[in-house]
């Protein structure tokens, strides 16, 4: 896309240079109509003096004129005078006999036109008048050579002021230009002298009243980076601090192994490393479910009920061993979303109802308002009311001495319910013991 001082500069010199263009143009017209009509009138004046020297000799028409009339009628000093006189029958009576014959003109005139004496231009007039009751055309011409002179000056007179007005407008135009987009490059120069981790929000009260929205959406998103920033920064601190423990657990448990050949250790070991395997798998999860490092995800129409299905022959075999009953009421209810993030949704609502001492894990899906609903109850011993708010925080646990849970099942179903824009409500389940997690879906 072309810079924004170009796109001005397009935009406002053509207009420009075209209004100066026609005013220019304006202005040559009017000044060489004004001057024709002044050149015409003396023109017209030459033929209306000839009337009174006319006059009849034995039905011939002349013109009395003394040499010295003559003189005086013809003296010029740019251009040649010629005249005649013109009888009732068309012919030639007195006067030049190359002057052209006028067009049919009708009323008295008097009547100018362009023509041509030996192949040089004239303007020639012609007015009638009567002599003797018969009707006469008086004619006077000149030579152009004064009206193409003053026709120069007036186009140099008309198109000089404009061109030196349109040759300031341009440059004001472009200084304009550049110095009122001067804040925009104040800014673009204060972004770039700013290193990758400087988010501070720029200054909104030095910009210019056009800058500040811009300004003000730029310092929201920088607020917004600068968020992303601390809470990737914790989230890699809090992931290395719960990975050093389970590595930790695994290096001393198979160095007790090898050195004591002890089965225990080995089964210690293996538990520590499914531990870590999940604790991992939780990770990425999590990354794939945060919009901000992972923004791309395919949206299809699912169904919560399928979902669960689909992932309930796996939830059985975690929940054996456990001794923790599992109970499905299903019901249709259709969402739009990524099926494979909503399994993830329901698979930490259920490990973490049925890891936490629950004997019984109700799954259930159903519509409700006009929303698809998945809730998740058991009968364990639930969650206090003051930690309800803090339990979908990445590695929050309510109990820190347990190393079974690494606390990122919650914030794994947060992450994926603001995903599809779903809401999550967290409350004691039925009977008023353990806990119940309504995670509502948009139809």
């Amino acid at each position: 896309m072309a810079s924004l001082r170009r796109r001005l500069l397009v935009w406002l010199l053509p207009p420009l240079l075209v209004v100066g263009a026609v005013a220019a143009f304006g202005a040559y017209v009017f000044m060489e109509r004004r001057l024709t009509a002044a050149y015409d009138q003396d023109l017209g004046d030459i033929a209306r003096a000839l009337v009174p020297y006319l006059h009849l000799a034995k039905d011939k028409i002349e013109l009395d004129f003394t040499p010295q009339a003559d003189a005086v009628l013809r003296a010029d000093s740019a251009d040649q005078i010629y005249y005649a006189v013109i009888d009732s029958k068309g012919q030639l009576a007195t006067g030049d006999a190359a002057l052209p014959l006028p067009p049919e003109f009708h009323g008295p005139g008097p009547f100018f036109w362009d023509g041509l004496r030996h192949g040089q231009t004239i303007r020639a007039v012609a007015l009638r008048s009567s002599l003797g009751g018969s009707p006469v055309v008086v004619m006077a011409a000149e030579t152009t050579t004064k009206r193409e002179r003053a026709s120069r000056d007036a186009m140099f007179s008309a198109i000089a002021p404009v061109l030196l007005l349109s040759i300031a407008a341009v440059a004001a135009v472009i200084f304009g230009v550049r110095r009122g987009l001067g804040p925009v490059e104040k800014l673009r120069e204060e972004l770039q002298s700013r290193s990758h981790v400087d988010l501070r929000p720029v200054g909104e009260s030095d910009s210019v009243d056009e800058l500040r929205p811009l300004v003000r959406e730029l310092n929201g998103m920088l607020a917004r980076l600068q968020a992303a920033q601390d809470t990737q920064v914790r989230f890699i601190a809090n992931a290395a601090h719960q990975l050093r423990t389970p590595i930790a657990g695994l290096v001393t448990q198979l160095d007790l192994a090898r050195s004591d050949n002890d089965r225990m250790h080995l089964e210690r070991a293996r538990e520590a490393a499914a531990r870590l395997a999940r604790l991992a798998r939780q990770i990425l999860s999590l990354a794939a479910a945060d919009p901000i490092s992972n923004p791309a995800h395919k949206d299809e129409d699912g169904d919560l009920a399928e979902i669960v299905k689909n992932h309930a022959d796996s939830w059985l075999r975690s929940a054996t061993p456990r001794d923790v009953e599992l109970e499905f009421e299903l019901e249709s209810a259709k969402v739009r979303g990524n099926s494979l993030l909503i399994g993830e949704l329901a698979t930490n609502l259920v490990d973490n109802a049925a890891r936490y001492g629950a004997n019984t894990v109700r799954i259930s899906t159903r519509r409700a308002d006009g929303r698809s609903i998945l809730e998740v109850a058991d009968n364990g011993p639930g969650i206090p009311p003051s930690e309800r708010t803090h339990n979908f925080e990445r590695f929050r646990r309510l109990d820190n001495e347990s190393t079974e849970g690494s606390g990122l099942g919650l914030a794994i179903v947060s992450e994926i319910a603001q995903r599809h824009r779903a809401t999550i409500a967290l409350d004691e389940g039925p009977g008023r013991t353990g806990t119940r997690v309504t995670v509502s879906f948009p139809a």
